[in-house]
């Protein structure tokens, strides 16, 4: 039986001695930290400010919408997709993001699906991984913004025609029970723009989804696919894609007070998403 006594925990003191400080380096340290975590006052007008002057260089393709840090730089003319330019709002580490929406199916704002420190292989550009925008530098911040929508959001938005995301789709939906994902689901849509089939059987099994699923089989979601199986089981792709042109406009509206002008003609141009 060993007599080894456990040593007794190092003091404050003899940690810090180890690690080659002191106790006011210690505090200095631990301000900096709270520091970096409290929010700074303004936040929300600098990054407007920011907005207002990426907006002057980008043209008039680009609105601005929402404010405060939810304000976003819209792409427009909107067409099958809401293409935003935003910032995922995390105190003093601000990031560029890029939202590409669909907009046949219910909006939800501020979709990411590119970051800056994604690894996305979609983010070819180097420049913007991990980098951290100044808000309060407009000028800078301003010229960032600028690079980020022409370059990789710009990029995202056209990376793949509507026939393409259609087939794409399709290969997901086969395999939609192997791979317990409900990411298929945009079929329905993309059946109709696409006009590739019927998108009845698509609905059906997301409904059949929603409802076991769901607390409330009368939610939002739901009434959103009953309404689009009634119109689409018609027969009539006209009928429907209209409807899913109103669909479009008035999800957007819900969320933002937008005019016609920012809304393309998707009904004539099928092939811009």
């Amino acid at each position: 039986m060993s007599d080894d006594k456990p040593k007794p925990p190092k003091s404050v003191s003899e940690v810090l001695e180890s690690l080659g400080m002191d106790r006011d380096q210690l505090r200095a340290m631990a301000k900096d930290a709270v520091a970096d975590l409290t929010p700074k006052k303004g936040r929300g007008a600098a990054w407007e400010k920011v907005l207002d002057a990426a907006a002057e260089r980008l043209g008039p393709n680009w609105t601005i919408i929402g404010n405060g840090l939810r304000a976003e730089l819209l792409h427009t003319p909107v067409r099958w997709f809401f293409d935003t330019v935003g910032i995922d709002p995390i105190p003093n580490r601000e990031r560029l993001i890029v939202g590409h929406t669909p907009l046949f199916e219910p909006l939800v704002p501020r979709a990411i699906t590119l970051t800056q420190d994604s690894s996305d292989s979609r983010l070819r550009d180097k420049e913007f991984r991990r980098l951290q925008i100044d808000i309060f530098d407009t000028d800078s911040a301003a010229a960032l913004v600028t690079r980020w929508a022409q370059g990789p959001a710009t990029e995202l938005f056209a990376l793949k025609p509507i026939d393409a995301i259609t087939a794409w789709f399709e290969d997901a939906y086969l395999a939609r029970d192997e791979q317990h994902r409900t990411n298929w689901k945009l079929l329905a849509g993309l059946r109709v723009i696409a006009d590739t089939g019927s998108p009845l059987e698509v609905i059906d099994s997301q409904l059949d989804y929603l409802r076991s699923r769901a607390a409330d089989p009368a939610g939002l979601l739901v009434m959103f696919w009953e309404q689009f199986r009634e119109v689409a089981a018609a027969g009539d792709r006209e009928t429907t894609l209209r409807w899913l042109d109103e669909h479009r406009r008035a999800t957007v509206r819900e969320h933002y007070a937008l005019p016609d002008s920012v809304f393309g003609d998707v009904l004539d141009d099928l092939g811009n998403g």
